[in-house]
């Protein structure tokens, strides 16, 4: 059985050492409209019928395409660099931004991210190959081989996996445009994909929910400094419609899981949901059951959102 170093070096996870540090979700706290528009809800949201989904994408999709577009070829310090119409991976990422809206692939870290160290992979791999122009000319399509794989490990490595951005690196090495942007494609891709998402927060919260989460649906945050009390006593204030505990229930937990969390009276067990946790109305839990709960929950949610 091999030792525990041994088992991180084998199966590292970037999330362990930054998650810590990234702060917690603050949406909740943004007044109503602006936290619907951003993908936060009291209360779970189901998916509306099949129809009203496809009308959606439709919309959604023509939006985000033509916005993309529209900076790409008018915005003054933009076109200037004579960007190509439209970049073709995109088109993959509409697909996922604004038609599976719940895949983990699709939420902002993998869509903007991912996109984003896929170009520089790409752009770096395709100057790289430049410094033999021959080869390049004759070759490219190695480079451009070499610039996918190179960048799927990329995104693997720092959990923003998202498959249009193999695309994205495709290009850097194949298009003759891209190529001659160089540096700046990257900084063009983080722009098309800000915005992609910034549309998918307008168009798909009408009717849907975008972002399932932000950032990951795993804990955060656990090194930075715990809430004042105002701030504190300002959430429980905005949180005015949830469900009340007993009063010997724990604080914490109705604090921690006030978004999701559901007591019933009669229940004997925990039953963790992807976005529901059924407890018992009279059970009191330490702040490391509540840490497992939700642990447990984010990892039934994805299962969930992937299968």
């Amino acid at each position: 059985m091999p030792s525990p170093t041994l088992t991180k070096l084998l199966d590292p996870n970037i999330d362990t050492i930054i998650n810590p540090f990234v702060p917690h979700n603050q949406v909740r706290h943004f007044p109503t409209p602006i936290a619907h528009f951003l993908g936060y809800r009291k209360t779970p949201s189901k998916e509306p019928p099949s129809t009203v989904q496809w009308l959606n994408t439709v919309l959604a999709t023509v939006a985000g395409i033509c916005v993309v577009g529209a900076v790409y070829n008018y915005a003054p310090g933009v076109a200037q660099y004579n960007p190509p119409t439209i970049v073709a991976s995109l088109g993959a990422s509409a697909v996922l931004d604004y038609n599976t809206v719940r895949s983990p692939l699709a939420q902002p870290r993998n869509s903007i991210v991912g996109h984003t160290i896929a170009a520089i992979v790409g752009t770096g791999i395709s100057k790289a190959f430049q410094h033999a122009p021959s080869f390049f000319a004759n070759y490219g399509w190695v480079a451009a081989a070499v610039a996918c794989a190179a960048s799927s490990v990329a995104m693997s490595m720092t959990n923003t996996v998202h498959p249009p951005g193999g695309a994205t690196a495709i290009l850097a090495c194949t298009d003759a445009t891209v190529i001659a942007l160089g540096w700046m494609f990257p900084a063009l891709m983080l722009l098309a994909s800000v915005l992609m998402v910034a549309v998918a927060c307008v168009f798909n919260n009408v009717a849907r929910q975008y972002p399932v989460f932000w950032w990951t649906p795993e804990e955060v945050g656990r090194k930075l400094p715990r809430w004042s009390k105002e701030e504190y006593a300002q959430d429980e204030e905005s949180e005015a419609e949830m469900k009340k505990v007993d009063s010997g229930s724990d604080h914490t937990l109705a604090h921690e899981l006030s978004n999701n969390v559901e007591f019933e009276e009669g229940l004997w067990e925990i039953r963790v949901e992807p976005y529901k946790i059924r407890m018992p109305h009279q059970l009191q839990l330490s702040d490391e059951e509540v840490e497992l709960l939700k642990q447990l929950q984010a990892r039934v949610r994805m299962h969930s959102e992937v299968n």
